[in-house]
């Protein structure tokens, strides 16, 4: 991923610094593994990876919290140039079609440059790690940026530290031309290696072909790759489909055959009992964003039927930048589904998990859960519940207590990016200042 950088870039070098390992201590661990919930934990991280986590009360350690450790939190679906929409200041029409064709296609997506998925992606980035997100799986589109620019939102998001699985939205909707372009930008990214890698992406079946979707999925399977698609995020997916091909997406997709254990289907909020059994049998993960369904009301997504069918649940913000706190993320997905379901079907611990181990699955990651071998990405959370923490209520707390501004330390593959709030692998103020110089531009339209 190495390029030239200009002498006033704001990226800075990553690299870990020695070798030696590291002693991270706190008041409770809830590892979602084996062990549960450790009072007293001492974790040991040799390198990248964890070596070991036990209940050693008083024991020495390079970093402690009067607090909760948890496993790095993972976003499944993200579109770090949502940026630019927060607080627009053209507002957005209602309804999700006259939002998508007339709002965020024409003010957000179209008008990125190369030069802005980078200032965007770095600084979104980095609002995902201070948050408590260690890892984020993110689907950038910006049909008319020059050739290379996914290459570069990689290169930025490296410099943060942040763990990443990126993404070129490809669609056929801006003609034939760019339409190869953008598989060829995915393409290009499913060779990286490290904390940043690729997966291949399209939008979805009302601005790509069935052939186009094929192809791009052939691409995926031959390099062992992720997929991801939007699906039936609004009920314009489910008559479009309808209409032009006589079924509902997920049997279309099925049909395709493109749905499969390495596909992300993000949104998924209108679906029928035999969609949704579908999914199952195929082992298709669903990355769920309530925050983002709400703000455009497109609905709710069935999870409480998903999870009973047995479908990989996730989490993701959409770019969404409420949700890119995780904290708000999780408690909103909570009452949403206490709400839509009478309360009890989808509970504190399957919400953690969204973000957690059922992300880690989804994104094939050995991640997701304190335990030994995994890697050692780990989110420190100082105690400012307003009632007495316990063992027994730490994963309550976590899900419907807790706050971004708790996150003292993220710990992102051994190495600590996030220190007392402060990044420690990039000036922030450098990169929120280009961040706010690029959304400036694009609101006014200014060259």
């Amino acid at each position: 991923m190495a390029r030239n950088e200009p002498a006033d870039s704001p990226f800075t070098e990553n690299t870990r610094k020695g070798t030696t390992d590291v002693r991270v201590a706190g008041r409770y661990a809830i590892t979602m593994g084996s062990k549960g919930v450790v009072t007293d934990p001492l974790i040991e991280i040799e390198g990248h990876r964890i070596k070991s986590i036990d209940s050693k009360p008083g024991s020495d350690a390079d970093i402690r919290v009067d607090g909760i450790i948890l496993p790095g939190l993972i976003s499944t679906h993200t579109h770090l140039h949502g940026l630019v929409a927060y607080g627009h200041p053209i507002p957005p029409p209602a309804g999700f079609w006259p939002f998508l064709k007339e709002w965020w296609w024409p003010l957000v997506e179209d008008v990125l440059t190369a030069e802005d998925v980078e200032s965007l992606a770095a600084y979104a980035a980095l609002l995902h790690l201070k948050s408590g997100y260690t890892c984020f799986c993110d689907v950038m589109e910006a049909p008319y940026a020059a050739a290379g620019f996914m290459m570069r939102e990689a290169q930025a998001i490296a410099a943060t530290g942040a763990r990443a699985l990126v993404s070129n939205e490809a669609t056929e909707r801006a003609g034939s031309e760019i339409a190869e372009k953008l598989l060829d930008e995915n393409a290009a990214i499913l060779y990286l290696k490290g904390r940043v890698q690729g997966l291949m992406s399209v939008h979805t079946t009302f601005s790509c072909s069935g052939d186009y979707i094929r192809k791009a999925k052939d691409i995926a399977r031959e390099k062992s790759a992720l997929f991801q698609l939007h699906l039936s995020e609004g009920t314009y997916h489910v008559q479009d489909t309808q209409e032009r091909f006589g079924k509902r997406p997920v049997p279309y997709l099925d049909d395709l055959g493109v749905l499969d254990e390495m596909t992300i289907a993000s949104q998924s909020v209108h679906l029928e009992e035999e969609e949704i059994a579908i999914l199952a049998e195929r082992k298709v993960s669903v990355s769920h964003n309530p925050i983002s369904n709400m703000e455009i009301g497109t609905g709710a997504a069935p999870v409480a039927q998903m999870l009973k069918s047995g479908v990989n649940v996730t989490l993701g913000d959409d770019g969404f930048v409420r949700a890119l706190d995780p904290f708000v993320n999780m408690s909103t997905t909570f009452l949403l589904h206490a709400l839509t379901t009478g309360g009890g079907d989808v509970g504190a611990q399957d919400v953690l998990s969204f973000l957690t181990t059922n992300a880690a699955r989804a994104l094939r990651l050995e991640a997701g859960a304190i335990e030994e071998g995994n890697l050692a990405d780990l989110v420190l959370l100082e105690d400012n519940s307003p009632a007495p923490l316990i063992p027994e209520n730490t994963i309550y707390h976590t899900v419907l207590g807790a706050a971004s501004g708790d996150v003292t330390a993220v710990i992102v593959d051994g190495q600590v990016v996030i220190d007392g709030g402060v990044a420690q692998l990039v000036d922030e103020e450098r990169l929120k200042s280009r961040a706010m110089h690029t959304i400036r531009r694009l609101w006014t339209g200014s060259a």
